[in-house]
């Protein structure tokens, strides 16, 4: 963090854990240079990691969001958006489970409300999410999703570059 209008020039380590926000600028001037409050930044990230580890991925996917309409973390009901504007009886309605990848990415899986009721649909998705859940293993990294990542193949986790060398 340098910034010349105000004579700052140091590093600031912002990290958050449940819900709490540990953050410290360490100024060059008072570390007594650029590598050495770089050396002490990377300490005080090292030491919260260790403290405050992140969530696993199955603690992260059972938050409660405040948008949650169905009740159930990861479950939600959707209307197929070409069919929106159409009258009630056209429209197509899905319950949707969807939970984290280690790879930042979220599956989706959609179960049709005509084809195994209202409650069918809604416990299928349920059990799709809870069998999920069971397999998801790692830790939660926030910034997965907002790195770039290699597009995936439909329906498979391997990167596109890999699925054509294969």
């Amino acid at each position: 963090m340098d910034n010349e209008a105000s004579r700052t020039h140091g590093w600031l380590v912002t990290i958050q854990r449940r819900g709490v926000i540990h953050r410290k600028h360490f100024s060059d001037g008072v570390f007594g240079g650029k590598q050495k409050a770089f050396a002490a930044a990377k300490q005080f990230r090292d030491d919260i990691i260790a403290k405050f580890p992140p969530f696993s991925l199955r603690e992260y996917s059972s938050i409660v969001k405040k948008n949650n309409r169905s009740g159930v973390v990861g479950v939600c009901r959707y209307c197929a958006s070409e069919t929106r504007d159409m009258p009630e009886e056209k429209q197509r309605w899905f319950w949707v489970a969807s939970w984290p990848l280690p790879s930042g990415r979220r599956k989706r899986v959609k179960f049709s409300v005509n084809k195994y009721g209202e409650e069918g649909a809604f416990k299928m998705a349920l059990k799709a999410r809870k069998d999920a859940l069971k397999k998801l293993d790692g830790q939660f990294d926030p910034g997965a999703s907002r790195r770039g990542r290699p597009r995936r193949a439909k329906n498979d986790e391997t990167p596109m570059s890999e699925a054509r060398a294969a």
